[in-house]
């Protein structure tokens, strides 16, 4: 901790965001993550690298990466110098608890990691990948926070002014109102028309297969899962605060880890469950935003930096073991469904074939 800390706690409790700007950022921020993800992320250039889809892997690290630059301000560690590390130092909990919710997703990476395996023909593969995705975001992290230390203010007499706090207040105003028109505006240019070619597939769907409905229901899903989450995150942990690791973290991403293979799981029973928007929009959305690969990140680094001691690293290496545990069971799972899938596609592809050849000979 820096010098004059105790002195800026202080300050921090009449510097903190304003209940409209918080209640606005709950709905803008998960619904800018997923348009960057799903919209603006260059996910052409990492589609196929040796086969490999490293679009999630990226966005994960990323995430991580700004979830430490984020955690610092949050947490007080780095102060202020002006306006612009005001407005960070105040927004730095939405951003996290919001938008790198939605950003990032623990779900999503089980699911990768099953679709590796699976394509691969080797379960080992898979868990390499849950593998290295936790140890770069947990080197992640710490680049994060040490690039903070760059901007950030190391004579803590600079933040005693109140006009810094008003003009903060204006920045963030100015990027609230930038972020909503935005968000309208990619929504409003999105193509409306329906995506189903067959007319009597038309109904069978509460919402019309667009892609403009898609990404709408893709931003209210995400939204809903980084609120829930956050909610359940906070719950368990208030009531097991004396746990040996972080509970919380855990027992949020076992829930909608494995929530998160519903929609395969209904495709096992008919596959037009495929087109659903509400069903894609839970899987990938809700319990992407839900769980929380940040969270799994941050709780790592905070018990590798804040106990310095043995007995610390001890805890950060049980909650990474328990952790990896519960996500290796539910990733085996998620391999399992996955081959069962691809059995039925091929099985419904040889009754096709069947059938247009007896047509032919008819």
């Amino acid at each position: 901790m820096l010098d004059g800390d105790g002195k800026y706690a202080k300050r921090a409790s009449i510097t903190r965001l304003p209940l409209h700007y918080h209640t606005a950022l709950i709905f803008i921020l998960p619904a800018a993550a997923t348009l960057t993800t799903d919209v603006y992320f260059p996910s052409t250039l990492l589609t196929s690298i040796r086969g490999y889809n490293l679009v999630l892997v990226t966005i994960n690290i990323t995430g991580a990466f700004m979830d430490g630059f984020f955690s610092a301000w949050e947490s007080g560690e780095t102060l202020p110098n002006g306006p612009k590390t005001e407005a960070l130092h105040l927004v730095a909990s939405d951003v996290r608890s919001f938008y790198l919710s939605a950003y990032t997703s623990w779900a999503g990476m089980l699911g990768e990691a099953a679709s590796i395996a699976y394509a691969k023909e080797s379960v080992f593969l898979g868990i390499v990948y849950i593998l290295m995705s936790i140890f770069c975001a947990f080197i992640a992290h710490g680049l994060g926070s040490d690039l903070v230390q760059l901007i950030s203010s190391s004579d803590p007499l600079t933040n005693t002014s109140y006009n810094s706090t008003t003009r903060a207040h204006s920045l963030l105003r100015k990027i609230i109102i930038a972020l909503t028109m935005h968000i309208i505006f990619s929504c409003a240019c999105t193509e409306g028309t329906v995506e189903i070619d067959d007319p009597d597939e038309h109904g069978k769907y509460w919402v019309a297969v667009t892609p403009r409905n898609r990404l709408i229901i893709s931003m209210l899903f995400a939204t809903g899962g980084a609120y829930t989450g956050r909610f359940i995150r906070t719950t368990i942990a208030q009531y097991m605060h004396k746990s040996t690791i972080p509970i919380g973290t855990l027992c949020n991403n076992a829930i909608f880890g494995l929530l998160g293979l519903s929609l395969n799981i209904m495709r096992l029973r008919d596959v037009s469950w495929a087109k659903s928007f509400l069903l894609r929009g839970f899987t990938l959305n809700f319990c992407g935003g839900a769980s929380a690969f940040v969270g799994h990140t941050a709780d790592n680094r905070d018990l590798y930096v804040n106990q310095k001691h043995s007995k610390g690293y001890q805890r950060m290496l049980l909650n990474v073991l328990v952790n990896l545990m519960c996500a290796i069971m539910i990733f085996l799972i998620a391999v399992e469904i996955e081959g069962l899938l691809h059995q039925a596609q091929n099985a419904d592809d040889e009754s096709d074939a069947g059938n247009d050849n007896n047509n032919e000979s008819l």
